[in-house]
């Protein structure tokens, strides 16, 4: 029997204000299997993002965990202290965050950032850093790296941007991607770019994906499995995408 890669059991997020702790997140409770799309969906503000962001422990200030559990492979993440969780966002899940698109630095170049990720795992010698990047860059859809590399953020589309992003996730070669709402500042024909190249790499890589999205319609195409959020917690019934 496969077993479950990610395991959220009964899981609530609670806000601390004036010294009070105010549930906002209640009883989460999901799995995920080895090597495949599962999109967790809902209407903005239901919690989709808390959610992704308590996987990986960067809750924002004043925002925790307050019941239940997060396994992954078996361990409960939320014992781990800030070395064990940069060790799990270094080496095993990839949190692509919502308004990424900002997140790449505008004067420096796209070569010096993914070369930054890239030596988030060890120094590799120059002539095969060059060699992974071009790789890296093809497998996103880019026919000219080069001009890739050499170009700022800012002289990109967003649809570009984004797939530079998704090259920087795999090149640390996570085993889950967590993509939280990768395509919202993308047009509909991007949007549609991402979500195909969200499937390639899943396949390509053996990648589990968690893709977080508000657009039920739009990643009902791609994902292998939907679940459902209402404000602050999970609707019971998830559904197999069958017209894959």
């Amino acid at each position: 029997m496969v077993k479950p890669l990610l395991s959220m059991e009964h899981v609530e997020i609670s806000l601390e204000r004036d010294g009070k702790l105010r549930p906002i997140v209640h009883d989460v409770t999901f799995q995920l299997y080895p090597g495949e799309i599962v999109t967790l969906t809902g209407a903005s503000g239901c919690g989709k993002s808390l959610t992704a962001h308590a996987i990986v422990g960067l809750l924002e200030h004043g925002c925790r965990v307050t019941n239940g559990h997060i396994f992954y492979r078996k361990e409960n993440v939320l014992n781990y202290d800030e070395k064990g969780w940069q060790t799990l966002r270094r080496e095993e899940i990839a949190l692509l965050i919502q308004h990424s698109l900002n997140g790449l630095d505008p004067i420096r170049t796209v070569k010096k950032q993914m070369i930054e990720t890239l030596n988030q795992k060890k120094k590799l010698p120059r002539k095969e850093v060059k060699d992974i990047l071009y790789s890296l860059l093809h497998e996103v859809g880019f026919d000219d790296p080069g001009h890739i590399l050499s170009s700022y953020p800012f002289e990109l589309s967003g649809g570009m941007r984004q797939r530079v992003l998704l090259a920087m996730m795999i090149s640390l070669n996570p085993k889950l991607l967590i993509a939280d709402e990768p395509t919202t500042a993308l047009d509909a024909l991007n949007r549609e770019k991402v979500l195909t190249l969200l499937k390639k790499l899943q396949r390509d890589f053996g990648l589990t994906v968690l893709l977080i999205s508000h657009d039920h319609e739009s990643v009902n195409k791609c994902a292998d499995r939907i679940i459902q959020m209402d404000q602050g917690g999970i609707v019971p019934a998830c559904y197999l995408n069958y017209e894959m």
